[in-house]
Formats: C-alpha cells, sequence, structure tokens
C-alpha cells in the first residue's frame, strides 16, 4: 500500500513538473536575465528575419534552473507546448540555456532533424556557444549559435518591416531640394531658351529625389521584427544535442 502511495505521489510530481512550462514572449524568452533589452531586439530580429526568408522557426529559451529536471526533458516539453515549427512539416528547432545547471540544449523538430543532425547540433555547442559562455560573453554566444543553426538548416534572411513611426531620414531634405530644383529648372529654362536648348539636369535631379524617398522608405526594412506566434507545430521526438559550459 505504501509503495503504491509513493508510486501516485511521484506521478503527481512529475505531472506536475511537465505542467510547469514557461510562456513564451516572442522568438526570444530570457527568463533567466542573460541580455539586455538591445540585445534580445536584435536577436529577435534576427530570427524573425530567418522565419520570413526561410520558413522555419528557430526560438531561444533561457531560464534560471530546471527545477530538478533534465534539460532533455524540459527543451522537449517546451518545444512541444510552444507548438514550435510548422504543422505540416514540424520546421523548428530551440535553444535552451539553464544558467543554475550552465546547461544548454538544441532541440531539433522532426522536419529538421536530417538537416540539423545531433552531431551538427553537438559541434555548433561544443565549437560555437560553449567557448563564449565560458568567457561570460552570453550575448555572442546565443547570437553565434542561433546563426549557426540558420547557416546549417540552410534558408535566406527576409526583410522586415519597419515598426518605428518616424518619419525617413531622408524626408526633412526634400523641401529644400525641391526648392533648389525649382530655382536650377528655371535658370536652366532661361538659358536653354537663350541658347535653343533645354537642359536634362532637372529631371536627373528629380529622378534622385524620387530614388532618395524610396530609399528612405525601405532603408529600415531590418530594423525591427513582430513575432505573431509559433506555427502549430510541434512535433519534437528528442532530436538534438546537450552540453554545458
Amino acid at each position: 500500500m505504501q509503495g503504491l502511495l509513493a508510486l501516485s505521489l511521484g506521478a503527481l510530481a512529475a505531472l506536475g513538473q511537465e505542467l510547469e512550462i514557461p510562456a513564451n514572449d516572442g522568438w526570444v524568452t530570457d527568463k533567466a536575465g542573460f541580455l539586455q533589452p538591445a540585445e534580445e531586439r536584435a536577436l529577435e530580429a534576427l530570427m524573425e528575419s530567418y522565419r520570413v526568408g526561410s520558413g522555419q522557426e528557430v526560438a531561444l529559451l533561457t531560464v534560471p534552473d530546471l527545477s530538478g529536471r533534465s534539460i532533455e526533458e524540459f527543451a522537449l516539453g517546451v518545444a512541444r507546448a510552444w507548438k514550435i515549427g510548422d504543422r505540416e512539416t514540424s520546421s523548428g528547432a530551440l535553444l535552451v540555456v539553464a544558467r543554475a545547471e550552465r546547461s544548454l540544449r538544441i532541440e531539433v523538430g522532426r522536419g529538421l532533424e536530417g538537416t540539423l543532425t545531433d552531431s551538427i547540433a553537438g559541434r555548433i555547442i561544443r565549437d560555437v556557444i560553449t567557448p563564449e559562455f565560458r568567457e561570460g560573453r552570453f550575448y555572442s554566444g546565443m547570437r553565434l549559435g542561433i546563426e549557426a543553426v540558420h547557416a546549417a538548416l540552410g534558408g535566406d534572411y527576409g526583410p522586415l518591416d519597419r515598426r518605428s513611426d518616424a518619419p525617413p531620414s531622408g524626408l526633412p531634405l526634400v523641401p529644400l531640394v525641391v526648392l533648389v530644383l525649382i530655382f536650377v529648372a528655371l535658370v536652366r529654362r532661361n538659358a536653354g531658351l537663350r541658347r535653343g536648348g533645354s537642359s536634362a539636369l532637372p529631371w536627373i535631379l528629380a529622378s534622385q529625389i524620387g530614388s532618395m524617398q524610396r530609399g528612405g522608405r525601405s532603408s529600415g526594412g531590418s530594423s525591427g521584427g513582430g513575432f505573431s506566434g509559433f506555427g502549430g507545430g510541434g512535433g519534437f521526438s528528442g532530436g538534438g544535442a546537450s552540453g554545458r559550459w
């Protein structure tokens, strides 16, 4: 009877642990406080750009500790609960970093296991992330690690929409340039009438202004990134690699 009770209590404790999945707040969920706000935003933009360009989702989670669980169990539970990756292909991956245990893991969705193999994931941890972490360069290690995962998976980065409401930097100069253009056009027109010819300079300048305005609207394309939730996949079966620093 006592053995059965102990077994039941153990099962309940395990169930409670399984339910302790941290809520995500974007591509980067820094529960352990490794990152400065600007660093987190930079990683968010990088990861959203990769999703836009490749269709593959790679997320990052840091936690203060694992509450007695193995990082393999924890990372697998989070990846499934967050439903990372496309619903049909499960093309997603998750990097988990646990501060207290000084451990980390790359969890790989089933759709990416043939590309981001256990061996490659292990090399990224050992050769890219761990050396930076040992020197206290956590942001650098995470960024280089994420970039290495992106490189292993392949695919391009995509443009992101500007998230700021501020006007493009080139626009305040346009009224002044337009005034100069009108002045030059009038001078050239008068000179052309006297010589019986005309100048193409005003139209060249007008073309340059148009290009400058278009460039101003698009130059901030990679300055921000949005997060609208994961793709609803969650098809993870334990592929990936773990390590310590």
